[in-house]
């Protein structure tokens, strides 16, 4: 019996889910009727033959999975897997030449597998089961290579019989789309010598410098750039989309994807690929795609995003950097581009290891999300490895510090929740947050401030995690807030220490606060002098693994988002972009300003007798009274 597996669960994990359904005999048909590349490749990544991080594997061990419930006709699987389309595809391949060799060379098993995969699954009406694929390896493995193939053989193969079929070659600007061009026209020039010359007359094909049209059919593949913005005219039935992982330096490629796939909607069998190393910065919209399919990956059980294929050839831990054996996970052509590949790869990671750059390998080389520039505030492995499944601390009648950031313009209200706890002598801290999601700057569009933003906010309410604005003026309801923030603590029996906020926002919210008079209210100017410590200590909790939160998109993207900015006075977090949303983050850091001196004998608040605080000596609810007599 196929078993189905949630791979999220404690002492689970794709190694173990496949040992078990392997030796419970679930694959014996499987290993008996496929031989193709697809499959061995799938079984040899499981088996441990062949070298692979997690992703890959997830990858494999779906489609084995999926191999095992197209044979047991399961009735709420729709694919199947066509060993036709599969050698097709292979065939084709093997007359195109390598962009270096100038003539084709054997593929290895693993770009054989990425072919079949991608080609070979179909839905019930014959077409590709996965609209879209995302693509990724480390630099210099060939990617642009097997792309170039695919375009090929979607002009001359997959759109045979088709009219008015458009294809594009997408790069972010257009120098970068030329170099690909030239390989792709090099391909034509030899599949025009090597047994495909009559069908390209008989299309009438001409290709130029920017497009390969067919005067016969009017089907055209276009070179095409993220800078020219052209994509609404397009219906792609096939398309490459090159660096994708650029997205946070052009700006435009989460917008021309939508315009891509949209368009692609209603066109029969057509496929999207998004190809790419990794790049510094994760909030690229590649990273965000990656995290949302490997989940869906994960989840066997549930089995979402069925139609969508993702293969990331990447390092399971930066740790790996120092283990060139294991570099094979993000370098799959390792193995058979000789012993010259690995001892450049060597030279290079020693010669950034010298000079301090090493995150730049561990990036390019080792394809690894890493935010490789020096103001960035944390490493996305750390914001990541914080997720929790389920609160590691009750949360009712805790201590609690609470730190709020109060919207301005178009910004989100946002309000943390910081409890500190011990575990084994060290302090930890569990945080929540709720936002409030103002639609006043997107005229009432809640998928346009997504689209801006970078955030399935409506995703985030279902989960519990903000309240968008429901007005006709999409302003934020003040009441609302308080309202919400006044049961939250009286229905969790909250210990609260310290509310901390900005003293300069203008906002009914802090009023309202204050007339309720039942917790602690703390000014906390925003300056860098006044922000350092906490920054530094949230920063430092990150990194040694003593900070959890549940998975809150919101929370993970406005940790992403922050950069450390400052002066001689000290450090604080800021944003790069004006749409980069870290809300959340300002009323964390708020909030940790006095959840750092829970269990510390250092008073925050103690000064010399020359300058003494008037708060010294005092307690928490003498420097609550004092504290709501201050004029500002």
């Amino acid at each position: 019996m196929i078993r189905q597996f949630d791979l999220t669960l404690p002492n689970t994990d794709v190694d173990e889910a496949y040992s078990q359904q392997r030796n419970s005999g679930v694959y014996d048909a499987v290993a008996g009727k496929y031989a193709d590349p697809g499959t061995k490749y799938a079984f040899q990544v499981l088996e441990g033959s062949v070298i692979a991080g997690q992703d890959v594997k997830l990858a494999a061990f779906r489609h084995l999975q999926d191999l095992a419930r197209s044979e047991d006709k399961q009735h709420d699987f729709a694919y199947h897997y066509d060993l036709d389309a599969c050698r097709t595809v292979l065939a084709f391949a093997s007359l195109c030449p390598d962009p270096s060799a100038g003539v084709p060379l054997p593929l290895a098993m693993w770009q054989k597998a990425l072919l079949c995969w991608s080609q070979g699954w179909r839905n019930e009406a014959g077409e590709r089961r996965f609209h879209r694929v995302v693509f990724s390896v480390g630099r210099t493995n060939g990617k642009t290579y097997l792309t170039v193939i695919l375009l090929c053989y979607q002009y001359l193969i997959a759109s045979a019989g088709r009219s008015n079929q458009d294809m594009a070659y997408i790069a972010p600007v257009s120098q970068q789309s030329k170099k690909g061009w030239r390989y792709v026209k090099s391909t034509f020039n030899r599949l025009r010598r090597e047994g495909f010359g009559d069908q390209m007359r008989q299309m009438k094909v001409k290709v130029g410098e920017d497009a390969a049209k067919s005067n016969a059919n009017q089907n055209q593949l276009l070179r095409l750039s993220d800078e020219s913005g052209q994509f609404d005219s397009y219906h792609l039935a096939f398309s490459v989309h090159d660096e994708v992982g650029d997205d946070g330096r052009i700006g435009l490629i989460k917008q021309n994807n939508g315009k891509i796939t949209s368009g692609q909607v209603q066109t029969f069998d057509s496929q999207s690929w998004d190809i790419s190393t990794a790049y510094p910065d994760s909030t690229s919209s590649l990273y965000l795609t990656e995290k949302l399919i490997r989940e869906a990956m994960l989840h066997d059980d549930k089995r979402k995003l069925d139609d969508n294929l993702m293969v990331n050839y990447t390092q399971d831990s930066e740790d790996e950097v120092d283990d060139p054996t294991a570099w094979v996970k993000s370098n799959p052509l390792l193995p058979t581009a000789g012993q010259t590949m690995l001892d450049s790869m060597i030279s290079e990671r020693d010669t950034k290891k010298a000079d301090g750059s090493i995150s730049e390998f561990i990036n390019k080389n080792l394809n690894m999300w890493l935010q490789v520039r020096e103001n960035r505030y944390l490493n996305p492995h750390d914001i990541k490895n914080a997720v929790v499944d389920t609160p590691p601390i009750d949360v009712t009648g805790h201590i609690c510090y609470i730190g709020i950031d109060l919207s301005k313009l178009s910004d989100d209200t946002a309000v943390a929740f910081v409890y500190p706890y011990k575990v084994s002598g060290e302090t930890h801290y569990y945080i929540e947050q709720h936002s409030w999601i103002p639609l006043n700057h997107t005229g009432g569009n809640i998928g346009q401030k997504e689209k801006q933003d970078g955030i399935n906010y409506r995703g985030a309410e279902q989960q519990g995690y903000c309240d968008i604005a429901r007005n006709r003026w999409g302003y934020i309801d003040d009441d609302a807030v308080v309202t919400w923030l006044a049961d939250y603590i009286e229905r969790n029996r909250l210990d609260v220490k310290f509310v901390c906020y900005d003293p300069w926002s203008s906002s009914d919210i802090l009023d309202k606060l204050v007339q309720i008079d039942k917790w602690p209210m703390m000014p906390l100017r925003q300056t860098a002098h006044d922000l350092d410590r906490p920054t530094a200590e949230f920063g430092k909790a990150m990194r040694q693994g003593r900070v959890h939160y549940q998975d809150d998109q919101i929370v993970q993207y406005s940790l992403t988002n922050a950069i450390l900015v400052g002066n001689a006075n000290g450090l604080k977090v800021d944003k790069e972009r004006y749409t980069s949303k870290i809300d959340c983050v300002d009323a964390i850091i708020d909030a940790m300003s006095r959840a750092i001196y829970e269990f510390s004998d250092i008073d925050p608040d103690f000064a010399s007798d020359k300058q003494k605080s008037p708060l010294s000596g005092m307690s928490d609810a003498d420097r609550h009274a004092f504290l709501m007599n201050v004029g500002f």
